[in-house]
């Protein structure tokens, strides 16, 4: 069969965690779980092509001439909730003008199946990995076999959705075939932080044994790659794809350090040539891992400092302090890695104080980049649990089956109004990126990038 695979824009401005410039123009990531998808597809013999509608900026009527070039069997596409609104339009647009089966997957549908499949342009859906379940689905409506006992799927029977819920969640990540990359231009894409072209994301593990309030991925089961499994897949990257630069996505890459030696040990003995970069949790670093981190050739560790007040760090369990991120900061500064610092605004008990204090943090200390979210909640996340109670109601569901109109929630644990938590956001990212000491950097930031930046806070795009 010929599967089509469409990563939509995703930029909806009710659920933006970062200001418009930054979500739109300085982190273009590789739809990576489409590329997974590709490969499970062609390894049971089918035919497939992504088309990337944010890297490529195509709109609706340019996927749909790829699509006539390509006469897909089947197309495919991701759901995020915070951004369904969105991707509703371009699958409905797709589906009118290709009358084939419409199967979507991600995360979403382990929370809201049946709202999703509710619409009547999309037909099937992945829940949980799709491994198994979207080959076998694949299968089904190839040789229309009966798929009602497919485990991991959703489909419409007599006019109602039907949920064959999938008996274990986990992805068995040694058994997948590596993403393709083939199936991508790896030019296109880049973070805020990244410096070398062609790159990558990869995943080393997923899932996270920490459970912070306003995370998903906590509820997520734990679950890692072997060590040669992922040394094989860094070096296709590199000598098969000529990649340069390639970030690892897990939440924390050094959650199991004697692993993570393990592939660093790896790198350093075959000497790969690429830079490297990851997320890992200030708890975690020691000064033999960083300085092993720097052999390998990272050149960038990203840390969830998520605020400047030791009482929201706890409040939400992050399980951290001031103090131990100082440490890590400077632990990596000595190793001669940069570092990028997550915060978050928005939190649980968060006022224009508490704010203050993490901007006055934020400038403490030895960071080379930081980025600034907006709290948005998700489902699967505690913040996400209590705002339902205070609610009444299940915004999203209500919102995905069509009950309610989508619009900003707010979130009831602190007097900011949306509008104001994002000013916030942008006064501190000039705060840091402008201040004295810091311009020489500015200036080394790519010309379009700063016509950009200019250009949004023109028109108020940042906001």
């Amino acid at each position: 069969m010929r599967i089509a695979l469409i990563n939509p824009p995703y930029f909806n401005p009710r659920f933006m965690e970062n200001i418009g410039f930054v979500e739109k123009h300085l982190r273009i990531l590789p739809p990576l779980s489409l590329m997974y998808v590709s490969s499970i597809a062609k390894s049971h013999g089918h035919e497939t092509i992504i088309i990337d509608a944010v890297a490529e900026h195509l709109s609706k009527r340019k996927v749909a001439k790829k699509l006539r070039e390509f006469k897909p069997d089947i197309i495919g596409f991701p759901i995020l909730v915070p951004a369904s609104s969105i991707l509703f339009k371009w699958i409905r647009y797709l589906k009118e003008k290709f009358y084939v089966p419409v199967v979507v997957g991600g995360n979403a549908l382990l929370y809201y199946p049946e709202a999703i499949l509710s619409k009547n342009f999309i037909d099937y859906a992945v829940v949980g990995s799709a491994a198994n379940a979207f080959p076998e689905l694949l299968e089904a409506l190839e040789k229309e076999y009966d798929m009602s006992g497919i485990e991991g799927i959703a489909f419409k029977k007599g006019g109602k959705v039907v949920v064959n819920h999938p008996a274990s969640i986990k992805k068995d990540m040694d058994s997948l075939p590596f993403p393709d990359r083939e199936g991508v231009n790896n030019f296109l894409y880049a973070s805020i932080a990244s410096s070398n072209r062609p790159y990558t994301i990869m995943m080393t593990s997923s899932g996270c044994i920490y459970k912070c309030d306003f995370c998903p991925m906590g509820r997520m089961e734990y679950e890692e790659r072997d060590a040669d499994n992922v040394i094989r897949e860094i070096e296709e990257c590199v000598r098969k794809y000529g990649i340069k630069e390639i970030d690892i996505q897990d939440e924390n890459f050094l959650l199991k350090k004697e692993r993570a030696k393990e592939i660093l040990k790896e790198i350093i003995r075959r000497k790969i040539n690429a830079s490297f970069s990851c997320r890992a949790r200030v708890d975690d670093v020691d000064k033999e891992i960083l300085e092993m981190m720097k052999r390998a050739g990272f050149r960038l560790i990203m840390y969830g400092i998520e605020s400047g007040n030791d009482d929201i760090l706890k409040r939400e369990h992050k399980g951290i302090r001031k103090e131990q991120i100082k440490k890590a900061i400077e632990l990596t500064k000595n190793a001669e890695i940069k570092t990028l610092g997550f915060f978050i605004i928005g939190h649980k008990g968060e006022s224009k104080e508490t704010i203050r204090e993490a901007i006055m943090f934020m400038r403490e200390l030895p960071l080379d980049y930081v980025q600034f979210f907006h709290m948005v909640v998700k489902p699967g996340t505690e913040v996400y649990d209590e705002m339902k109670k205070d609610m009444g109601y299940d915004y999203f569901d209500a919102v995905l089956r069509g009950n309610i109109k989508e619009r900003h929630i707010l979130l009831p644990w602190t007097k900011l109004s949306n509008r104001e938590i994002n000013r916030w956001i942008l006064r501190a990212y000039f705060s840091f990126y402008f201040r004295k000491g810091y311009i020489n950097k500015i200036l080394k930031i790519p010309a379009q990038w700063i016509k950009l930046l200019v250009s949004s806070i023109t028109n108020k795009q940042m906001i």
